[in-house]
């Protein structure tokens, strides 16, 4: 079967059986973080390279979402022809910590979704756990996902591994065919496809057409999630 084939019977097969597990990622799906952390990681790095040569924050913001940050500090090394100091990434994380603190909220409809929701539901996150719980409790949000919560970081393995949600969907006694996937990056998309999950993209309209790429159908109104489902 094509991918366009796929995406086009989703909505189908969702509204025949209900998925007996969701899974949200965190980070551009629970809450809008991505911007507020991605800008500050390129600005950090801009500082190190002359105007001419800095990186473009709508791309690079794009580029990186999703992914884990290491990779993403080894690219920019590359990128740039610079070698970052041994403190930057902890550097980064403090700055990130703070401006989330400061800026970070929920993402419009998901507590009305999250209430709504008659199935088991989890988040499956490439982040650590601590900022997922800082995340998370600083819009509200940790009640619905407390005990909840799988990261990346404690299996070894970044999305587009597919073992997070293989981890979450085997910890529910769920089979992957019976799971449902809601992830903003494209990254996070390929792991739910690498594991045979089906998969909804969470963005913007201009986004919409990378995420149906990457094989999700995207949607783009966190409310229009229930519809979905049903």
């Amino acid at each position: 079967m094509s991918q366009s084939a796929a995406i086009g019977e989703l909505p189908e097969q969702a509204a025949a059986v209900l998925p007996k597990l969701v899974i949200f990622d965190c980070d551009g799906v629970l809450v809008q973080s991505e911007e507020i952390t991605l800008s500050v990681l390129i600005a950090l790095l801009n500082v190190y390279v002359p105007d001419t040569a800095r990186l473009d924050i709508p791309y690079y913001i794009e580029h990186f979402r999703g992914r884990k940050v290491v990779e993403c500090l080894r690219e920019a090394e590359q990128l740039l022809g610079i070698q970052l100091h041994a403190q930057f990434e902890q550097d980064f994380r403090q700055h990130a910590l703070h401006a989330l603190t400061q800026h970070l909220k929920a993402t419009d409809g998901i507590i009305e979704v999250l209430q709504s929701l008659a199935v088991p539901y989890c988040v499956a996150s490439s982040a650590p756990r601590n900022k997922i719980e800082h995340c998370l409790r600083l819009t509200g949000l940790l009640p619905y996902f407390d005990g909840r919560i799988f990261s990346c970081y404690e299996l070894g393995r970044w999305k587009p591994d597919p073992l997070v949600f293989l981890t979450a969907c085997q910890a529910y006694n769920v089979d992957v065919c019976d799971a449902l996937v809601i992830e903003d990056s494209v990254a996070g998309i390929q792991a739910a496809v690498a594991a045979n999950i089906k998969v909804l993209g969470f963005g913007p309209v201009e986004r919409h057409a990378k995420l149906a790429e990457a094989g999700a159908l995207p949607f783009a109104d966190m409310r229009e999630l229930l519809t979905l489902i049903h």
